[in-house]
Order: structure tokens, then C-alpha cells, then sequence
């Protein structure tokens, strides 16, 4: 994942200046979805396959998105306030590295499979990718 992380920066990086940030970041969240449905696959037909699909397309969404929303923050906010700004737009992150594993495991103990909280990532990730094509500059 770290491997490939490294790869979806400087690629999505060429993306986004390409094809535009919400299209970049759609991709890369697909990239994530995808990476959480070979979990799914996985709990349902263990193959080892299925791990390595796991690494590199979570891998290579996870670590997309850091230069997108980097880029694409500082072209709608960009100015004074931009490191509180960006700082905030982080939050998400932080939050969501907290209680996700919280929310797997009670996922887990309640249902005795993790396969609702990997759809709900996936669900996650959809609602994410919407937020990008959302993101527009308001006029003065």
C-alpha cells in the first residue's frame, strides 16, 4: 500500500493538472471503492489475489488524493486563511482514522463479518468523490 501510495501521488498529481481536479479525485475514490469491494471479494472467496488487489487499488486511491485536495484547496481558498482553512478540511481525516476501526470492530461484533463496514466504505467514498464535483468557486 505504502508502494503504491507513492506511485498515486505524482500520477493523479498528472491527472488532476490534466483532466481536472473532481475527475482526479473521482478516480482515486474509485480507486479506494475498489480496494474495499476485494475485501468483500475476499471474505466471500479467500484467495490471497484479492489482498493484492486490496493493496494496490487502496494504495493507489489512498495516496492520490493528498496533492488533489492540496491542489484543489488552494485554488478555491487560497490566501490568508489557508492553512486554517486546509487545516479544517482535514478534520475528516483525522475523525475518520479514529472511529473507522471503532466502527469495524463493533461491525464485526455485532455481525460477525466485516463486509457491512467495507460496503459502507464504499458508500463513503461515493459520497466523497460527490463533495469534489460540488467544490466551486463562489464568485466575490
Amino acid at each position: 500500500m505504502g508502494l503504491m501510495s507513492s506511485v498515486g501521488r505524482p500520477l493523479f498529481g498528472i491527472v488532476a493538472d490534466r483532466f481536472g481536479g473532481a475527475l482526479s479525485a473521482t478516480v482515486s475514490f474509485a480507486c479506494t471503492a475498489g480496494g474495499a469491494l476485494a475485501l468483500v471479494a475476499a471474505e466471500t472467496r479467500p484467495h490471497t489475489g484479492w489482498l493484492v488487489l486490496y493493496a494496490l487499488l487502496f494504495g493507489l486511491g489512498f495516496g492520490a488524493r493528498g496533492p488533489i485536495i492540496t491542489a484543489i484547496a488552494a485554488e478555491l481558498f487560497g490566501g490568508r486563511r489557508f492553512g486554517v482553512i486546509y487545516g479544517v478540511l482535514n478534520l475528516g481525516d483525522g475523525v475518520g482514522g479514529a472511529v473507522g476501526p471503532w466502527f469495524g470492530g463493533a461491525v464485526h461484533d455485532m455481525a460477525g463479518s466485516y463486509r457491512l463496514a467495507f460496503l459502507s466504505s464504499v458508500v463513503f467514498s461515493g459520497l466523497g468523490a460527490i463533495c469534489f464535483w460540488l467544490a466551486r468557486r463562489r464568485p466575490p
